[in-house]
């Protein structure tokens, strides 16, 4: 009797070892799960209202954050969008709110307890390799985790919203695998190819979730902040009757973005050079193109012009060369004051101006200056020349092409500027040719004249 019930026993263990030999095999290999990007979304309510045309919002602090150039979305009165400049670092005005600062100003009305969020989308690319065959008629499984209820559009806090995710957004390859068909459902959260063209053997297969555009909505933020939030994906293969043949699980993280700060502290470099007797005044500024020379037999300096002896029968001119530098993005404005006339303080006497005494700012009305009649003047000479057309142009200067005036005191001219920056000079941006000229006639009386030229150069930052 003994005998008989250790035979049974054997029996029965042999049996039960046979049958697990013949169970599926979970040998799915080499599985994993790229996403596009691992930043969570931001989700959460206002802890305060927003009001039309507002710059900011307090919002319960859950761990979501927004960051520049987001668009935020608010479920108010009616929905709206703005875009963010940026959050507050520490939490304010209590410890269980932030503040969201807006770089547009809200367009529509949001309630305290209203949703504010931003879905952050990822293309996932899920790859695998089976171990054995799939049938034609087979199917391959995406399961992602199944959060509470169905989110859509909206970022949950414990799944990734499918956002309407459709099967001419998915694509499978790898093995000469052909899916027949998708079905997506949501609300298991599966993706699942229907095999027309099976596998033989082992392959390895690409599913990419979000082929032409990341589709699938990443989960808000639920750790602390700097540790990722791990979710767990399945995949797996099954046959005709949908029974499974492999199977395995894929973790993926998502984690805050690492936000990198720099500052560029703003620069301005303003040179005034002097130039050489018998030197054309366009040197070194591409952008001039007036070609007469420095004629007064004098070189100027950076802080001294010697117009030499005037006369009645000639122009004398001299020149020197302004250069702006600065990495202000809109530019930079030139601009001159002087100290008043050309005079000889000693005996009360000045050289006409060449546009008449200035009366108002930025209204020089320069004009042409003729040997022999007594004037004096700047010439502004530069790609960044304002009003070209109102100082004039050309090679000859003093003659019909170039015009002249002189600022006072009180009254400042603006010479050259441009909006667009940085100013870097190499194509001439920047580089502005000062003329200086004057005549006289034979009713001057002798002496010596003198003003002095104040140049401001300005960025706009």
């Amino acid at each position: 009797m003994k005998e008989k019930i250790t035979l049974g026993v054997v029996v029965a263990f042999f049996l039960f070892f046979l049958k697990n030999l013949s169970s599926p095999v979970l040998a799915i290999s080499e599985a994993k799960d790229t996403i596009s990007t691992s930043r969570p979304s931001s989700y959460t309510t206002l802890g305060v209202g927003v009001s039309l045309s507002d710059t900011q919002a307090i919002v319960v602090d859950n761990g979501s954050r927004w960051i520049a150039s987001d668009s935020a979305t608010i479920i108010g009165a009616a929905t709206f969008s703005t875009t963010v400049a940026s959050m507050s670092a520490a939490n304010t005005p209590t410890t269980s709110e932030r503040t969201v600062y807006f770089a547009t100003a809200a367009t529509g009305i949001g309630h305290s307890g209203s949703v504010i969020y931003t879905p952050i989308t990822a293309k996932h690319t899920v790859s695998f390799r089976n171990s054995v065959s799939i049938p034609d008629t087979g199917k391959i499984q995406i399961i992602f985790p199944v959060g509470v209820g169905n989110t859509g559009a909206l970022p949950a806090d414990d799944s990734f919203s499918f956002n309407g995710l459709a099967q001419n957004n998915i694509s499978l390859s790898g093995g000469g695998a052909v899916c027949g068909s998708w079905a997506v459902t949501e609300s298991t959260k599966t993706i699942q190819c229907n095999l027309s063209t099976g596998l033989t053997g082992p392959a390895t297969i690409i599913i990419n979730i979000g082929s032409a555009n990341p589709t699938l909505i990443n989960p808000s933020k639920s750790a602390a902040a700097g540790t990722a939030d791990l979710w767990t994906i399945k995949i797996k293969t099954l046959d005709a009757t949908s029974a499974t043949i492999e199977e395995t699980k894929v973790r993926v993280g998502t984690v805050d973005s690492v936000e990198v700060y720099a500052t560029v502290d703003p620069t301005l470099s303003f040179t005034i050079a002097g130039m050489t007797n018998g030197a054309a005044m366009n040197v070194g500024n591409s952008g001039c193109s007036n070609t007469e020379t420095v004629n007064t037999g004098f070189n100027s300096t950076a802080t001294e012009v010697n117009l030499g002896v005037l006369n009645s029968s000639t122009i004398n001119r001299s020149g020197q060369l302004l250069t702006v530098t600065t990495n202000a993005t809109s530019g930079y404005s030139l601009t001159a004051t002087s100290s008043g006339h050309l005079v000889d303080n000693a005996i009360g006497y000045w050289i006409a101006d060449a546009q008449g005494t200035p009366t108002n700012n930025d209204t020089p009305d320069p004009d042409f200056l003729t040997a022999g009649t007594p004037a004096f003047g700047i010439h502004p000479c530069g790609l960044d020349i304002t009003s070209v057309g109102l100082w004039g142009t050309g090679p000859t200067g003093g003659g019909a092409d170039a015009k002249y005036a002189n600022p006072s005191s009180i009254y400042y001219y603006t010479l050259a500027s441009d909006t667009n920056g940085p100013i870097t000079g190499p194509l001439g941006n920047g580089i502005t040719t000062v003329k200086y000229a004057a005549t006289v006639s034979t009713a001057v009386p002798a002496g010596n004249f003198h003003t002095a030229m104040t140049y401001v150069a300005t960025p706009s930052f």
